[in-house]
């Protein structure tokens, strides 16, 4: 593994130092040159392949926190990354189902000889026909597993090295970096991500006007996995709906957010504009179960708890379900300084519309008053953080006047029910 990172890091000095001049120039060029410079920062990321891609796919859903130039461009990242070469996916598809019997079927064959439709940074998704059925055929990229431990050991060393410092030593950098490693790893398993396309369905069957694709498990092995096909998928449909048909899909998405949040605790970590699209009509279809993470269930009680706390705008106890989650505190922790100073934020924060509400920097000041208080926070809370920060991408484009704090109280009082059944 050594090795492997070392080869890592030269090759991510190599392709950065052969893209430096361009950037830089474009970026001295000022406004005139924004859309070049993005365009420049997205085809590096991709050459980076591997979990980079990852992180522009995050931040592409981000255009209120890195610019509608920057976010459009990262945009592609999402299903438009360069695709395997045929010959790769055929090796892939023959190497999974070299076990069966009958080997690979012949239409996932002729499938992925065509272009994918398809194609992120683990996986291009082909589209077959079986007699009268459409079906997507999901591809796993090969030499994807290398190159994403290599990206996970280098970050994860990085956040050591960055918990050093004096004002991050109490946020758990590395706990974080581990944490979402394993995650990410996680997602090369194909096997797992057969399952969890099956929990995510089940657990979003109850919410109206959401469509996750079944998988066909007889014809899912190894690194392809095949499932029913969903048509109208388009990235543009969002911005070419109406304003009302817009809002509509953003709360069907937001309700099936917030059930997996508070009550089924599986979270989608991955909501970004490659896995989410609004068809026309109205529905909306969430994709790709690779990155999910269970809450264990007393974090998911108190991060219901807290969200319960955030509606009704009561700073006290939002502040004491903070306190019940420290995972340790120093000799000289000030708790009654936390205390305050945390339920001041909460209550600065409540009631406050989607667009008026930043969760980035709230999350960010709440580390900071842990940090500065001498507490050590619990690192499984990034996963909800991460998904609700992609979700509040989608909230401040579409229906920036959303009160997504009220639309979240049916699920909160859902989850705050199966954790007590004595709450009324």
């Amino acid at each position: 593994m050594f090795l492997r990172v070392c080869v890592r890091m030269v090759q991510l000095i190599a392709l950065s130092a052969l893209a430096a001049p361009s950037l830089l120039a474009a970026a001295l060029a000022g406004r005139r040159s924004r859309n070049r410079l993005a365009a420049g920062v997205a085809r590096l990321l991709e050459r980076f392949g591997g979990a980079f891609i990852k992180a522009g796919q995050l931040l592409a859903t981000r255009a209120d926190l890195v610019g509608v130039p920057l976010a459009e461009a990262l945009g592609r990242l999402h299903d438009e990354v360069r695709p395997m070469t045929e010959a790769q996916a055929r090796a892939t598809v023959a190497a999974s189902f070299a076990a069966s019997f009958s080997g690979a079927p012949a239409f996932i064959v002729a499938a992925v000889s065509a272009p994918p439709v398809a194609s992120g940074s683990i996986a291009c998704v082909y589209q077959a026909r079986m007699g009268e059925r459409d079906l997507a055929v999901k591809v796993r990229r090969p030499g994807i597993a290398a190159a994403f431990a290599a990206d996970i050991a280098i970050v994860t060393s990085m956040a050591r090295a960055l918990s050093r410092l004096p004002w991050l030593r109490r946020v758990p950098m590395a706990e974080i970096a581990e944490q979402l490693g394993a995650s990410l790893m996680g997602q090369l398993d194909f096997a797992k991500e057969l399952r969890h396309l099956g929990r995510l369905r089940d657990d979003l069957a109850d919410v109206a006007g959401v469509v996750v694709p079944s998988a066909v498990e007889e014809l899912s092995a190894g690194g392809v996995i095949t499932m029913e096909f969903v048509d109208g998928l388009d990235r543009r449909t969002a911005g070419e709906l109406t304003d009302g048909a817009r809002q509509a899909c953003v709360v069907r998405l937001v309700g099936a957010v917030y059930r997996l949040l508070f009550v089924t605790g599986f979270i989608h970590v991955d909501l970004h504009q490659g896995n989410v699209y609004f068809r026309r009509d109205g529905s909306v279809v969430v994709l790709d179960a690779g990155f999910m993470f269970q809450l264990g269930e007393t974090a998911r009680e108190r991060f219901t708890q807290f969200f319960s706390g955030m509606i009704r705008g009561d700073g006290e106890f939002c502040a004491n379900i903070l306190l019940s989650t420290v995972r340790r505190m120093e000799p000289d922790a000030d708790l009654e300084s936390f205390r305050k100073e945390a339920a001041a934020l909460v209550e600065r924060s409540a009631g406050a519309v989607a667009g008026d509400f930043e969760l980035a920097a709230f999350a960010v000041e709440l580390f900071d008053l842990q940090r500065r208080n001498r507490l050590f926070a619990e690192p499984e809370f990034v996963f909800p953080l991460l998904s609700l920060l992609s979700l509040e991408g989608a909230v401040r484009r579409w229906y920036p006047s959303m009160d997504f704090q009220i639309e979240a109280a049916p699920y909160v009082m859902h989850g705050l029910l199966l954790a007590d059944p004595a709450v009324t």
